[in-house]
């Protein structure tokens, strides 16, 4: 008699195949990876989510995300979770299905990103300036947008920032720093008030 059994929502250490090894390390492995899932889930699930705007294919997705950080494991380094983003942004970027959602989801991001949102007040709630927020992120190249998306969202230091976009430190930095001065001009085109002031 077969029997099968599945596995609802479970850790994806099971889901790949790969060659033997001793079964203490593996052991290791797999617990070691069972924490990091527990400790980081949620925030790989928000990561695709905030991102996606639907919770199904978030999920969808994350597990994905894991499934590729098990067989990856041995490069994840001891902060994983800007490892762990790179990882998602390249599931996102290769499901075809979350690229047509993501370019949907543009225009929802304008009550969600700010410039420099502790050194001015920004009256997001006028329509005229959510449209302007809205068109000057839609106008950025993807790599700005995304490089301002994980400093505003995930809230990520130049360090992690780096770690996530595969750079180094100093390259994460001048990119964050171009993507903004990019959002500015943008912004300054449809919205001059909200970026009155000062910028570094």
């Amino acid at each position: 008699m077969t029997t099968t059994t599945t596995h609802a929502r479970a850790t994806p250490v099971a889901a790949t195949a790969e060659s033997p090894r001793p079964a203490a390390g593996r052991i290791a492995d797999e617990e070691r990876f069972r924490a990091s899932y527990a400790r980081h889930r949620t925030a790989i699930w928000r990561f695709l989510g905030r991102r996606l705007g639907d919770d199904d294919l978030a999920e969808d997705l994350t597990s994905e995300v894991f499934v590729v950080a098990w067989r990856r494991r041995h490069d994840a380094p001891a902060d994983e979770l800007p490892w762990l983003y790179g990882v998602a942004r390249r599931v996102l970027s290769n499901d075809r299905r979350a690229a047509r959602v993501e370019a949907e989801r543009q225009r929802a991001l304008a009550h969600q990103l700010t410039v420099e949102p502790s050194s001015r007040p920004s009256p997001l709630d006028a329509p005229s300036t959510s449209d302007a927020v809205a068109t000057a992120l839609a106008a950025l190249s993807e790599r700005d947008r995304e490089v301002l998306l994980l400093a505003a969202w995930e809230e990520l230091t130049p360090r992690e920032l780096a770690t996530a976009l595969g750079c180094r430190p100093n390259t994460a930095r001048v990119r964050l720093h171009r993507a903004r001065k990019h959002f500015i001009a943008l912004l300054d085109d449809h919205h001059p008030t909200l970026t009155e002031g000062p910028h570094a």
